[in-house]
């Protein structure tokens, strides 16, 4: 499903190497996807994200047999499969955590609640009782720290229900400004963030730009400018100041961060640091290898993105950084407090540390809906082979059961941090 990386020292996770934080891709991700998007977006339809996923994906892997449900589906060639959806967009037997076991069937839902008043399809379509996501929505908007809160989209009908598509929203546009801000991110992302009381038309237009985004991101413009200043300081006939050379390293370890993340800045970035000219010198020899990596991944990019059709909000590449930018951090102990039974605008924490060798070392899941013992989840997890450090395709919804279950969010966590302690080892 996902996978978690653990986080960088000073923080809540363990530390699992001498490379901290989220990596670039180990394969190279500068070819184009030859699936037209039309064809896509059939394929989707027709055989689910898991389908669209795998064709998008450049390395090799043996595709899982598809499920009862999808066997008269038309057979499509077998693909590798997207590294955000090694689990969650695996083909598979409708999940029902206690019943409705034939109408969600027919819809293609992966999971619904017991009470039939939460399905979830694939990662990024979630549905729900309108009356829950009202009561939700009401619950997110009393807590000043939660920055999020939820509106109804598309209807689907299953039985005699009305189920609606659940579309998470900041409160307004301060807090998505600061969002974007918090996480370092171009100031123009703001306007690319869903917020409560846009139209049908607005949020399709956001979604528009910001998938135009992605051919010329800002971040390039960026990275040229601090590589000019750095070159322009080199060539002065005066010696450098150490604030001036301080200041250009931390903004060139800010930018490399949001573009590339912790993991590159660790195996890349010069260390010892070096003072003066010398410390000009290096970031001088740095900062074209790191223009020209960002720009070589941009394909890659383009694709993992594609597969998102409605506006859902940018999420971080690492699950607790993704819970503080949704919910903020609840009075009762923060992010990293077990909770048997979380309510709406808190979270679900589960400690990994030595649970798998090179496996995880924790998750954090933000709490959006509660339907009895049932909870809808909105969170992202860090995945090293992920093209992008910041993007709409990182967030996904999740169902979990109730604690003590084998559908527990204690019980899944703990099989997928397995299976990608598995995935990892084998990679190395």
């Amino acid at each position: 499903m996902h996978t978690h990386e653990r986080r960088t020292a000073g923080e809540e996770s363990a530390k699992r190497t001498a490379v901290r934080g989220p990596e670039r891709p180990r394969t190279p991700a500068s070819a184009p996807s030859p699936h037209r998007p039309d064809a896509l977006r059939a394929l989707q339809r027709t055989a689910g994200n898991a389908a669209v996923t795998r064709a998008l994906t450049p390395a090799p892997a043996q595709a899982p047999a598809p499920s009862p449900e999808n066997a008269r589906a038309p057979q499509h060639p077998q693909r590798p499969q997207h590294p955000h959806a090694q689990d969650t967009q695996r083909p598979q037997r409708t999940q029902h955590l206690q019943r409705y076991a034939e109408g969600e069937a027919a819809l293609g839902f992966d999971k619904v609640s017991a009470n039939g008043r939460i399905a979830i399809r694939g990662r990024y379509e979630a549905y729900a009782d309108a009356d829950m996501i009202t009561a939700a929505a009401r619950d997110l908007e009393a807590q000043d720290r939660v920055a999020i809160t939820l509106e109804r989209g598309a209807a689907v009908h299953v039985g005699d229900r009305t189920l609606y598509r659940v579309l998470p929203v900041y409160k307004d546009a301060a807090r998505a400004e600061a969002a974007v801000r918090a996480s370092g991110r171009n100031a123009e992302g703001a306007g690319h963030e869903p917020v409560r009381g846009d139209s049908t038309a607005q949020r399709g237009e956001k979604h528009a730009a910001y998938q135009r985004s992605l051919t010329d991101p800002p971040e390039v413009r960026r990275l040229v400018a601090l590589t000019q200043r750095i070159v322009t300081a080199l060539q002065a006939r005066s010696e450098p100041p150490g604030p001036v050379v301080d200041g250009l390293r931390a903004e060139a370890m800010k930018l490399a961060l949001a573009t590339m993340g912790g993991g590159w800045i660790a195996a890349r970035f010069p260390y010892p640091e070096r003072a003066g000219r010398e410390g000009l010198t290096d970031l001088a020899v740095l900062m074209p290898g790191l223009t020209a990596e960002f720009l070589s991944g941009l394909p890659a990019v383009e694709n993992q993105e594609a597969v998102v059709h409605e506006l859902l909000i940018t999420l971080p590449n690492d699950c607790q950084a993704a819970a503080a930018q949704l919910i903020g951090r609840p009075a009762d102990g923060g992010l990293s407090v077990r909770r048997p039974a979380p309510a709406v605008g808190e979270n679900h924490f589960i400690d990994l540390t030595g649970a798998a060798q090179d496996g995880w070392a924790n998750h954090f899941a933000s709490v959006i809906l509660r339907d009895g013992d049932d909870t809808l989840t909105y969170e992202a997890a860090a995945d090293r082979t992920s093209a992008l450090q910041h993007g709409k395709s990182l967030g996904y919804f999740a169902l979990y059961g109730r604690a003590g279950t084998d559908q527990s969010f204690d019980t899944a966590i703990r099989a997928q941090n397995l299976a990608y302690a598995e995935r990892s080892a084998s990679a190395t």
